[in-house]
């Protein structure tokens, strides 16, 4: 044995000192080049990070962002907190006559709590932070969601976009790729899951709760049997009649209605989307609301059916100083 080492020895040499230049050699070409190393072994394979954590989603923000788009479809756009006010109002001045009741009850609650709800300038500071819609002013610190628009209507795009490959497709044994749609909302998640949070998802409760109250004065028999019109009163023509004899315009009552509930209806299948569990049922209704959500947005035009703040449409501002005016500030402190 001591023979063949002997014999061999050169080479084995040469064989250890090879094996202990490789054993330091690194994948790092800076450390390589001090090493005596190829700092040229790159193969230009990436990580594509398969293996790691998903990108964090948040249902509830998704969710919290549906219900303030709601909100502000039907308690600000359609006008039903402004309406509200306006049959405070009414009945305060006895042009509305209500009995000692239940009915009355509602009105002095809502009129004793009013200003501990959230006001139109607070509600409109939210809307712009989330959803970047409307003209309400945020704090210099505050961040607002521009990103949420183009990512909107990339989702609406690609939704048409594969409803029309769809329906012109030649076969029912034809697929259309669902990729584009999928990765739509994907954006939307992860976008909606940042923006929504902090203090809008606190103060939701509170901004529902008032358009509940409201909802509820509205759609009260003895007010819809007074202020409502034609053989069917319904809250709704209560709404068209007040808005259109206290804020000179008629509301699309239908369109907004349409809007807010497929809107929010989409924002719920963003909320619970997963690519591997959405059935074809599902993706179904999600185009049948986006179809909807499209129309009614068609038929309000750009306004979203309502005149601009600032034109004929009262603010809460100028039914407080109607109420200032006519009562005096001490007895009205809206």
């Amino acid at each position: 044995m001591a023979d063949i080492l002997e014999k061999y020895s050169e080479y084995l040499a040469l064989a250890y000192t090879n094996a202990l230049k490789q054993a330091k050699n690194s994948d790092d070409p800076v450390t390589n080049v001090y090493q005596n190393g190829s700092p040229f072994s790159f193969n230009y394979v990436v990580d594509y990070f398969e293996t790691a954590d998903e990108q964090g989603i948040d249902a509830e923000n998704i969710l919290a962002a549906g219900t303030l788009y709601y909100l502000k479809t039907l308690a600000d756009d359609l006008g039903i907190l402004r309406v509200a006010d306006a049959v405070l109002m009414r009945w305060t001045s006895g042009m509305l006559d209500i009995p000692q009741g239940s009915t009355a009850s509602k009105l002095y609650s809502y009129y004793k709590l009013r200003d501990e709800y959230t006001t139109v300038e607070e509600r409109g500071m939210f809307y712009k932070i989330v959803l970047n819609v409307g003209d309400g002013e945020v704090m210099d610190e505050m961040a607002v969601n521009t990103d949420f628009t183009p990512l909107w209507d990339t989702l609406m795009t690609e939704s048409v976009k594969y409803i029309d490959k769809y329906e012109q497709k030649d076969s029912n044994f034809a697929s259309v790729s669902k990729s584009a749609v999928f990765q739509a909302i994907k954006e939307l998640q992860y976008n909606l899951t940042t923006y929504s949070s902090g203090m809008v998802k606190a103060i939701l409760p509170e901004m529902y709760k008032q358009f509940e109250k409201a909802i509820a004065i509205i759609d009260d028999d003895a007010v819809k049997a007074q202020l409502g019109w034609g053989y069917r009163r319904s809250m709704w023509n209560v709404i068209e009649r007040v808005s259109q004899e206290e804020f000179n315009y008629k509301p699309n009552v239908s369109s907004m209605r349409t809007a807010a509930v497929s809107g929010h209806k989409i924002f719920a299948a963003i909320a619970g989307f997963d690519e591997g569990l959405m059935s074809e049922s599902a993706f179904q209704d999600f185009l049948h609301n986006v179809e909807s959500f499209i129309i009614a947005q068609s038929q309000l035009g750009e306004g979203g059916g309502a005149p601009a703040y600032g034109g004929s449409q009262y603010e809460e501002e100028d039914i407080e100083a109607e109420m200032n005016e006519e009562f005096g500030e001490d007895e009205w402190d809206f």
